[in-house]
């Protein structure tokens, strides 16, 4: 038995204690994908699939990294064993992958990215200062990894709202 085999079968599912900065970047989230699956819902029952050009296509591969990489949470989640954490990564990638195949469709559902970037930026800069404030760690990972992957998003998340704003 590998040690990750270990790790899975030593951790009982919980449900952790959550400071107050944890449930307002969820809450902020929670909009966001409330957002990002109504424009999923609007772009299938209204919209007609069309694989978008220029500033949209960008948007599109954009949405579609943020995406893969929650993904990859999925698998850290399931290690941690926490239910709250675990239920909102998947709720986390269908409003993702939803916003992802909504930017596959005519009408190109603008305002709801913008909309949606603007919040998941908010509720990454509110988990910033959760990390930091709590000193929040996940395993044996160094501090640096979770800031970067959380500055990743948030380099999305800017790159989105921006291209709808200016561009």
């Amino acid at each position: 038995m590998g040690a990750m085999d270990r790790n899975l079968t030593s951790k009982k599912w919980h449900i952790a204690q959550w400071p107050t900065l944890a449930w307002i970047e969820t809450l902020i989230k929670l909009v966001a994908l409330g957002v990002a699956l109504t424009a999923a819902f609007n772009a299938v029952t209204r919209g007609s699939v069309q694989l978008p050009s220029g500033k949209n296509r960008v948007e599109l591969i954009i949405m579609a990294v943020l995406s893969l990489g929650l993904l990859v949470a999925i698998c850290d989640r399931i290690l941690e064993r926490e239910i709250i954490a675990i239920a909102f990564v998947i709720l986390n990638n269908l409003g993702h992958w939803g916003m992802t195949a909504a930017l596959l469709t005519k009408p190109i559902p603008d305002q709801a990215l913008l909309l949606f970037s603007l919040l998941m930026l908010f509720g990454d800069l509110v988990k910033l200062t959760f990390l930091k404030v709590h000193d929040f760690d996940v395993r044996d990972a160094p501090k640096i990894v979770l800031y970067g992957l959380t500055g990743f998003s948030i380099v999305g998340y800017l790159a989105l709202a921006i291209l709808e704003l200016i561009i």
